[in-house]
């Protein structure tokens, strides 16, 4: 079935392929992260688009949209961050950002490494619509003891979750400008003016367009594959249910034997 797509030219932030590309330069990413967590970030490495991640071929993998570090004076890492783009409303996207984080930390350890040596991680997903129902805008997650919440594990893993339908009930000025941009398309400050600079500018690069046609295709065989997969569990599963309606035919047909035998030996005194 043929899925339905907004043409190139009008793509809109929103859109994860022109998310990534924006927020692929740090000049937009880096007053972006300081905006929403509130920090001071020294330098922020070049942002990755579409960063993948396999731990084996084997095991499932990961597609960051956004992924970056900030770095310090000698280059070394001090924090990371995932910047994920997430429009509809699937249901496990809490448990996707704990895979995240998972496969974040398996890639950030060289083997033999100290587990001293992991650094702040982030996990950020901007959502159109409220996933948690419980009526905020911003969620803002770490592991804190359930009996004392004052006391916090201190694995420095942060999950976020910012609800840009909802801008109009932000507090924080600053987060309320990038999220009413990503409700609205329309930009009203100097921050979210440079990205919607940067989204007219790419829905004009054919460059770009090629690009996104790649990522379209790379998407429609990743979601077919998945498909496939699911018929195949399907089909599996009803020869599974035929396979065992035959042995429960066969069983009541053994039955009805064995009683018929039974009723013969009765019948002539055997019993």
């Amino acid at each position: 079935m043929e899925r339905k797509r907004v043409p190139f030219e009008e793509l809109p932030i929103t859109n994860r392929f022109m998310f990534a590309m924006v927020f692929s330069h740090k000049e937009i990413a880096k007053p972006f992260l300081e905006a929403v967590l509130g920090i001071k970030i020294h330098e922020l490495r070049d942002p990755e688009p579409e960063k993948t991640i396999e731990v084996s071929p084997v095991s499932k993998g990961v597609r960051f949209d956004v992924f970056t570090k900030e770095v310090g004076p000698d280059g070394e890492t001090i924090r990371s961050f995932d910047i994920e783009m997430q429009m509809e409303d699937t249901h496990e996207i809490p448990k996707r950002a704990r895979f995240y984080q998972a496969m974040r930390d398996c890639e950030a350890l060289n083997r033999g490494e100290s587990y001293y040596n992991l650094k702040e991680l982030y996990i950020i997903f901007l959502c159109p619509d409220d996933i948690f129902a419980k009526g905020r805008a911003v969620y803002r997650f770490k592991n804190l003891e359930s009996d004392d919440p004052k006391i916090e594990m201190g694995d420095l893993t942060f999950k976020n979750f910012y609800i840009f339908n909802k801008y109009r009930e932000v507090a924080e000025k600053a987060i309320r400008d990038y999220m009413e941009y990503f409700a609205t398309n329309k930009a009203s400050t100097p921050a979210t003016e440079n990205i919607d600079r940067l989204v007219k500018w790419y829905q004009t690069d054919s460059n770009t367009r090629i690009l996104y046609m790649t990522w379209q295709e790379e998407i429609d065989i990743a979601v077919d594959l998945e498909r496939q997969r699911a018929d195949d569990a399907e089909n599996r599963l009803f020869k599974a249910i035929e396979h065992t309606n035959e042995i429960r035919k066969k069983i009541d047909e053994e039955k009805a034997r064995a009683d018929r035998y039974e009723k013969m030996l009765r019948d002539l005194g055997k019993l």
